[in-house]
This record gives C-alpha cells, structure tokens and sequence, in this order.
C-alpha cells in the first residue's frame, strides 16, 4: 500500500505540470517471481519513479526505455530472470506498459477512488489481466501511550490509515502523532468508530477501565473485525472478555497476548510483531519461517 501511495503521490505531480508518464504493470508470473501480478511501476520522462514491478533486475532497463518500448502504444515486454539478466531468480515476468496522460489517467483515478472512498474495484487491463484493488488496513490503535508511537509509525510506513484514540487528552494529541491519519480524545462510553473488512484494532490502554469500556464499544459492532488485539497478559484479558461480555467463536477470538512470538521486548519489538501478526491475519498466514513452507512462498496456501 506504501507503493500505491507514492505512485498516486508522483503522478499527482506529473498531472499537475501536464506531464505523461509510462505505468508498467505485471500481469502474469511464471516460476519463481520476486512481485505478483497486480505490481505496479510509475515511470517519469526524467527518471523519477515510484514502485517496483521486481526485486530491482528490471527496474533499470524500464526507467531507460519504457518511453520507447510505448511509442506506438501499450505493449507486453517478457523478461526471462534467469535468461536475460543470469540472476539464476528461475522466472519469467510478463510487465505491461502503457502510457498515461492527465486526459488518460489509465487505472489511476481508481486506485485513488479505493484509497479515498475504502471500497474495492474489480478492474480487467484488457485481455491481459483481471484483479481486484482493494483499500489499505485501517488500524485503529485505542491508546495512546509512548508504546503506541512506534505502532502508528510502522503502520503509516506501510502505507496503513491509522487512527489514534485515548480517553486521556494529554496523551491523544497531535504532536505526538504526527503520521497518524487521525487522534482523538475518546470520551468513555462512546461507540467504536465505523469499520470494514480491512480494519484491525489493538487495544493498549494499560488502563483496565478504558481497556473494558473499548472492548463492550466493540462488542456491539455489527460488522466483525478481522483482527483485534489486546495488549497484556492472557489472564487480564480473559478477565476484561467476560466482563465486557465480548462474543467468542474460536478462530475470530482477539489474539492476546497479541503478536507474533518473535522473542523481542520493548516499544518497538511489540509494534514489529503487532504488524507481523495482523498483516499474517489478513494474508491468512500462520506466519511461520518461509524455509518451513511446503508451498511456494507466493501461493495462498498456508502449508
């Protein structure tokens, strides 16, 4: 999602000075592949890029000649990992190039319409290929503690909304949550805030009441959320379950203590094993040692 925002974020320059530019897309994958069909790069005239459709092999030679390969319109360009470029990656990328203008913006008006209105688009590049854009993780973090700075930052590194609340105003303020989409002051007794399939929330109040007054706010959401952590120990957790009253069907219970087990401790390492265990959640994945895996890395397989 990073991607998608500086791609949006550069072409949002180039339109403004009426300039076009090249998007290079993959569309299909054969063998091993450092990117997935769906991988974007934008092109400027003067070198300026954003994204990446591999692992930096093919980056080089699209800068340079992507203008060229689209002088007569879009066209397919086949790049064998191994063949041509002996990197021994034992793939072949089928990248699409096609130019946009500020009259023809291509795709990219609806990858900003996914970002702004958070609602997916089934979209089909001619005969090419079909895929389906869908918003950014919204994380709601419920507290605002210095544990929830590196949270917030980590997940706006990756291109995340985040929403900071805290019943406490002088821990909910803005300055100390620069990258955050939004901080507000949550007075006890509100509702949660709107959710959707692609919203986490992590609670992290260390406050046991604001912790149980979130958890029944949450409760009585009708739609589910995909992810839900809580901060502290299982004990304290099962604890604020029942008394909130918080429904339990197995396989959708909060994770707490939440995380993956990564064997680190303190601010940071919480919030690097906070997003491991919501980005493995939403990609249903175990998140295990890819060594381990039967199935190729990229399959949706959780082998």
């Amino acid at each position: 999602m990073r991607e998608r925002n500086q791609i949006l974020a550069l072409w949002h320059e180039l339109a403004a000075r009426g300039d076009s530019a090249v998007l290079a897309t993959v569309i299909r994958t054969e063998g091993s592949s450092y990117r997935l069909p769906g991988a974007r790069l934008l092109i400027a005239r003067d070198g300026r890029h954003a994204g990446a459709v591999s692992g930096g092999c093919l980056e080089t030679e699209l800068i340079q000649k992507a203008f060229w390969f689209t002088e007569n319109g879009p066209v397919v360009r086949k790049y064998d990992t191994e063949g041509d470029y002996g990197l021994g990656c034992n793939g072949i990328i089928h990248v699409l190039l096609e130019r946009v203008t500020p009259d023809a913006p291509g795709i990219l008006p609806l990858l900003e319409t996914v970002q702004r209105e958070r609602r997916p688009v089934a979209i089909a590049n001619g005969d090419f290929f079909a895929e389906t854009l869908v918003p950014p993780i919204h994380l709601l973090i419920f507290g605002a503690g210095d544990d929830a700075v590196p949270l917030a930052d980590l997940a706006k590194y990756l291109g995340w909304q985040v929403s900071i609340f805290d019943g406490r105003s002088q821990n909910a303020r803005r300055e100390r949550f620069p990258s955050a989409d939004r901080v507000a002051v949550r007075p006890p007794g509100s509702p949660a805030p709107p959710v959707d399939p692609w919203t986490a929330a992590v609670v992290m109040t260390h406050s046991y009441a604001q912790d149980l007054d979130i958890l029944r706010a949450l409760s009585r959401l009708d739609t589910p959320l995909p992810y839900l952590g809580i901060l502290g120990p299982r004990k304290r957790t099962e604890q604020l379950l029942a008394e909130a009253e918080f429904p339990r069907d197995g396989d959708s219970d909060p994770h707490s203590p939440l995380g993956l087990d990564l064997g680190g401790h303190g601010a940071e390492q919480v919030a690097i094993a906070a997003i491991a265990e919501i980005q493995a959640v939403f990609n249903h994945r175990s998140g295990g040692f890819l060594r381990d895996r039967q199935a190729p890395i990229h399959s949706q397989t959780n082998a």
